[in-house]
């Protein structure tokens, strides 16, 4: 028979910091993760900004309407989406409005965001 070495207090030292280790290596993958979520949710949203600010800028150009069909679907689909999405939204707050919704954005899309904060306060 082989007698361990180890007295059992040793030995549940030892599990315990290969459990902390592990729980420290999916810590942070969960905060790569979410960082990744933040990085694409920003993308996604400055990219709504993006193409309404380009339809308001064109059709202006062009002495068109502005309050297309298309712009009031596309503008309430960035609404859907900050609602849906309203438990990342209140975490990215604070970049959202110093990246995003600042105030050179067309007022009309502004206008999106703002009623949003007002339907989560």
């Amino acid at each position: 028979a082989v007698v361990s070495t180890q007295s059992t207090g040793e030995k549940r030292k030892a599990l315990v910091q290969a459990a902390e280790e592990e729980v420290g290596h999916y810590v942070k993958l969960l905060e790569d993760a979410e960082l990744s979520q933040k990085e694409v949710f920003l993308i996604v949203v400055q990219r709504f900004i993006m193409i309404l600010t380009d339809h308001i800028v064109r059709s202006e150009q062009e002495s068109r309407y502005t309050q297309t069909l298309w712009f009031r679907c596309t503008r309430d689909r960035l609404r859907q989406t900050l609602v849906k999405h309203r438990r990342e939204v209140k975490r990215y707050m604070v970049t959202l409005q110093t990246l995003l919704f600042t105030p050179e954005v067309e007022p009309k899309i502004l206008e999106c965001f703002s009623q949003f904060k007002g339907y989560i306060a």
